[in-house]
């Protein structure tokens, strides 16, 4: 692809919002396999004979290009190949701007390149409204279908001319096929929910879309100016909506869009944009019957759709969702005793479809960021047990190695948009070493180790008497309503960094380098001895920050939340202080919305408070108190909290415990994982030893559980059932289609153990031979 032209409109009217068609006939001397490869820099379609084939680009780093690859059975003849490109000219979260637009196409038959005479022509049907969905996100769309052309026919219409080639706007770049699969078109139907008349009540049409559309009388004393009828998708998904139509031609078609209603109707404004937004798509019609679709996809649950004409007018009207996932069905599973908790779960996994597109995103509706705390922390942990499948983990990982800063810290969000976050550099050293063992591909270690090391390097950079101390203008994002006095010492951003280099040190001893492993080990003392020292409180628990100088005393220090969970997470606390971090942990969040209703809420990004627990550090704090052996405490969160939120009336998982944020972020999804991985009782520990995973038995207050369970590394499938007997006693089998390692920990009420269909008698062995390995599933 490096050597393929790169095509533009000679002199397109304008430099941002733009659309243009490229085509070209194909011609065939008889039926072959033909195969496409095509890249740009902005949103395109790609049609064969009128028909959508393809869309792309994939999120990209540019100087790591990658392009799509189709192949096409085709038969002889003549066809037409258009793509459609939809330059946006600005930032947003998925794709740098600042790059020339441009078009790469190519086609290979058994006898090499096919020859393409392209044309393009800049689309007036769509006319540039001056409103982006929002900040971070592309443009409005308004589009004239009179005016499309017949993609069908070749160089249908007025205004097509020879395309311009240019320079290539990568230069140098190493092309390669995109690493990721091709993302899903499943259509969802629409229900309908409502309908009725409107008048419109505010100014000119293009003054502010979204206003006219709120201000729209739904039950008009005015005379109507058309008809509305409201859907409802069932699930937040990334749709691009398809109004199938029958009206008069010249008839104006508004869509709005909202995850869930305001005061009973769709508000086509996205909360905590940032910036104001514009949830609206408009249409004109070309008459007749008719399918109206957007060029690009939509966040949204709820569809409203305004027809500017009298009822009598419109023949028909339908509705649905073309929806954009990576996934299709959970290859894991998982059932239990408590139906809520199965809800639960099953929304976790609704939630992660909907944010996995070419990308795990943290939401398909406000942002569809690539963030490496969503992806590489929780998000790696999901796809785990539910799709099995890493391969967006592995590409977001080396992204934001290919997106470093000049200081060498891996980026936090990328590739568009980027931002950089001390806590988030950090895991994602940790998700690279995570990655790895969890598949057993160490090739991304040896990738992204420069990075690594510059990462570390940067925070010894700062490192102060207390602490490292980051510079100015790099987040330190621990958790919303978390934040430290500046100047202060963050103690759970060191916490985080002794994890990390503990993590590096197996990572360098791993890829055979004793002697940097060692110098991480000396540096995770350097850390751990300014813990012992700065940290530690007069009940033995961790401080939230201390400053930077001056007086400190051990009296002085409060107890942090975040801080004391990673330290109990991370093994800090001994035998004696470990029941005190429990009961501090879990008297915090009892305390705490949605447990307490009398507590804060955290209502928006500012209202940072200590009397506050979310959803998204529930990953870190609920994991700990599952090793610690909480399961009931750890069980009943789930029904409360998570609970909370089903009562709320959503099918995805909110991104905090408050309605007024995103009502679909996967990284609020660690029941999820939890479940499967804790109450099923099978845990992966990859490591150097020769253990794999472990098996600890907790029911807590469960009756029975079963599910599967994607197995990595052995690209296969672990099944488990346990359940209590009528009298009072535990059976436990494990069935796998793979060998796997298992060691055996804590006390295990198992009274009937079956591994693959092979009872093990319940003897004393369970209690003496601790550390027994045993090879389940068939041996070749």
């Amino acid at each position: 692809m490096k050597n393929v032209p790169c095509l533009w409109h000679p002199s397109p009217s304008r430099s941002q919002n733009v659309y243009v068609a490229f085509q070209s006939p194909v011609v065939l001397k008889e039926a072959e396999d033909v195969h496409l490869n095509v890249f740009g820099s902005s949103l395109y379609r790609v049609y064969w004979n009128g028909e959508e084939i393809a869309e792309g680009p994939a999120r990209f780093s540019p100087d790591h290009p990658e392009y799509d690859a189709h192949v096409l059975n085709l038969p002889a003849g003549r066809h037409v190949l258009s793509v459609i490109v939809h330059d946006y000219g600005v930032h947003t979260r998925i794709l740098l701007g600042g790059i020339h637009p441009f078009l790469q196409c190519e086609a290979v038959g058994r006898n090499g390149p096919i020859p393409l005479a392209w044309k393009c022509k800049e689309l007036t049907a769509f006319e540039p409204i001056d409103r982006r969905v929002n900040g971070q996100l592309g443009w409005m769309e308004s589009c004239d279908t009179r005016q499309l052309p017949d993609l069908r026919q070749a160089f249908d219409g007025e205004g097509w001319a020879d395309a311009h080639e240019i320079a290539s706007p990568l230069g140098n770049a190493a092309y390669r096929p995109k690493t990721v699969g091709d993302c899903l078109r499943l259509p969802v139907a629409a229900s309908e929910i409502a309908r009725g008349t409107y008048a419109d009540r505010f100014g000119y049409v293009n003054d502010d879309p979204p206003v006219r559309f709120i201000s729209r009388a739904l039950q008009p004393q005015l005379p109507a100016d058309g008809v509305w009828v409201r859907y409802d998708l069932g699930k937040i998904g990334l749709y691009r909506p398809r109004i199938a139509i029958d009206a008069p031609p010249g008839t104006v078609v508004e869509s709005g869009y909202a995850e869930s209603l305001t005061d009973g109707r769709v508000f086509p404004v996205i909360p905590l944009s940032a910036s104001t937004s514009c949830h609206v798509d408009r249409w004109i019609s070309k008459g007749g019957p008719q399918q109206m679709q957007t060029f690009a996809p939509r966040g949204f649950r709820f569809l409203e759709v305004h027809i500017a004409a009298a009822p009598s007018a419109v023949v028909s009207l339908q509705a649905e969702g073309v929806l954009r996932t990576r996934y299709g069905e959970s290859a894991g599973t998982f059932q239990c005793s408590d139906s809520l908790l199965n809800d639960i779960w099953r929304m976790g996994v609704e939630t992660l479809r909907a944010c996995s597109e070419d990308a795990l995103v943290d939401t398909p509706t406000r942002e569809r960021g690539q963030w490496i705390g969503d992806a590489a922390v929780i998000g790696m942990e999901l796809l785990g047990v539910s799709f099995g499948d890493l391969e967006l983990i592995r590409r977001g990982l080396q992204q934001a190695s290919y997106r470093r800063r000049k200081d060498g810290l891996a980026a936090g969000l990328c590739p568009g948009q980027e931002a950089y976050l001390t806590t988030y550099a950090l895991y994602w050293i940790d998700g690279c070493f995570r990655y790895s063992r969890l598949t057993g591909d160490g090739s991304l270690l040896d990738e992204c180790y420069e990075t690594a090391e510059r990462t570390i390097d940067y925070f010894f950079a700062n490192l102060k008497l207390r602490g490292t101390l980051p510079t100015s203008g790099t987040w330190d994002f621990i958790d919303w309503g978390h934040s430290v006095a500046p100047g202060d010492i963050n103690v759970s951003l060191n916490l985080t960094l002794l994890r990390t280099l503990e993590q590096m040190a197996a990572w360098e001893q791993a890829s055979g380098q004793p002697e940097k492993a060692e110098k991480r080990r000396a540096q995770y003392d350097t850390i751990r001895r300014i813990v012992a020292e700065h940290y530690i409180t007069q009940d033995g628990l961790l401080a939230k920050s201390v400053p930077v100088e001056g007086a400190s005393s051990t009296e002085a220090r409060k107890a942090g939340y975040h801080a004391t969970v990673l330290g109990l997470l991370y093994g800090l606390f001994d035998d004696e202080t470990k029941p005190r971090a429990v009961a501090f942990i879990k008297n915090h969040m009892m305390d705490c919305f949605p447990n307490n209703p009398e507590a804060n809420r955290l209502a928006h990004p500012l209202a940072n408070h200590d009397r506050l627990i979310t959803p998204s550090f529930s990953h870190f704090s609920l994991q700990a108190l599952w090793e610690a052996g909480e399961a009931d405490f750890v069980l009943e969160q789930y029904r409360t909290c998570w609970g909370w939120m089903r009562e709320q009336g959503v099918t995805t998982l909110l991104e905090v415990f408050d309605t007024r944020w995103s009502h679909c972020h996967a990284w609020s999804g660690s029941p999820t994982w939890q479940l499967s991985r804790y109450a099923l009782g099978l845990i992966p520990e990859p490591g150097e030893d020769l253990y794999r995973y472990r098996l600890r038995f907790q029911p807590g207050t469960l009756d029975s559980a079963y599910g599967s369970v994607p197995l990595l590394a052995e690209k296969g499938m672990v099944h488990i059932e346990w359940k209590r007997t009528s009298s009072g006693e535990w059976e436990y089998a494990l069935r796998t289609d793979r060998p796997i390692r298992v060691s055996f920990e804590g006390e295990r009420p198992i009274t009937r153990m079956v591994l693959d269909d092979k009872e093990i008698a319940p003897d004393t062995r369970f209690e003496v031979q601790r550390q027994l390995v045993l090879e389940f599933g068939e041996l070749h």
